[in-house]
């Protein structure tokens, strides 16, 4: 089991306007906030931002569309989260529920007494 970690975040909050000014915040918790914009919402957020997105998941995908490049590690870049690939194979990837059925359902098949073909 992996140790837990604390999330760390330093918030300057502009409560007129209701806008986060700056933030500070641990590498545990930038990261964590990068994968989650490089599971396929990255890609939905992307897709919906042109219609005037609402929410949370809009704002960081905008942050990070405008972060500097100077704020990115050597190496990375800001495409990686902002424009994500699908996994190579679905079947690679663990599924996040289990998708195993203990019931199975026997298929049935019916038809039209009147012989219509239908």
């Amino acid at each position: 089991m992996a140790a837990a970690s604390k999330v760390k975040l330093k918030l300057l909050i502009d409560t007129k306007n209701q806008r986060v000014l700056f933030a500070e915040a641990n590498k545990n918790t930038v990261d964590f906030l990068f994968f989650i914009l490089s599971l396929p919402l990255g890609t939905v957020v992307r897709l919906l931002s042109n219609k005037g997105m609402l929410g949370c998941l809009g704002k960081l995908y905008e942050s990070v569309e405008n972060l500097d490049e100077n704020y990115i590690q050597p190496n990375q870049s800001k495409g990686t989260p902002l424009k994500p690939r699908p996994p190579a194979s679905s079947a690679a990837s663990t599924p996040l529920l289990s998708l195993t059925c203990s019931e199975t359902i026997e298929k049935a098949t019916y038809t039209c007494s009147r012989g219509s073909g239908y």
